[in-house]
C-alpha cells in the first residue's frame, strides 16, 4: 500500500500542472464546457490527494498505533469528503450559482454522506 504513495504525489503534481494550465492558457469566455469540467476533476484530484498524503503523513508521525494499510484508508477517506465538498464549491462557483443557501446545502450534503460513511451499515 505504502509503494502507492509516491505515485499519488506525481498525480499531484500533473493535477497542478493542469490547474495552472486551464487558469492561465485558458479563455473563460470562449472555452467549451469539457474545459471546466476538467478544471473541477483535477481540483478534486489534487485536494484528494495532497491532503490524503498531508493526512497519513501526520498521523503516522505522531500516533503509531494501528495498522499502515488502516491510517493509508482512513486518511484518503477523510481527504475524499474535503476534495468533494471543494469540488461542489467549485462547480457551484463555474455555474455561478455560489450563495449562502447553496453553499449550506453542499455542506450538508456532504456531511450527510461522510457520517453515513462512518457510522453507516457495516459489511
Amino acid at each position: 500500500m505504502t509503494r502507492l504513495l509516491p505515485f499519488v504525489f506525481l498525480i499531484n503534481v500533473v493535477c497542478f500542472f493542469g490547474i495552472a494550465w486551464v487558469i492561465y492558457d485558458v479563455d473563460p469566455q470562449g472555452a467549451p464546457w469539457y474545459i471546466f469540467a476538467l478544471l473541477v476533476l483535477l481540483i478534486f484530484f489534487a485536494i484528494f490527494g495532497i491532503l490524503g498524503l498531508v493526512l497519513y503523513s501526520v498521523r503516522t508521525r505522531f500516533y503509531r498505533r494501528y495498522s499502515v494499510r488502516w491510517y493509508i484508508y482512513t486518511s484518503f477517506k477523510m481527504a475524499f469528503f474535503v476534495a468533494f465538498f471543494v469540488a461542489l464549491v467549485a462547480t457551484l462557483a463555474v455555474l455561478q450559482l455560489i450563495s449562502i443557501f447553496n453553499l449550506i446545502l453542499a455542506g450538508l450534503a456532504v456531511s450527510l454522506f461522510a457520517i453515513y460513511s462512518f457510522l453507516g451499515k457495516k459489511n
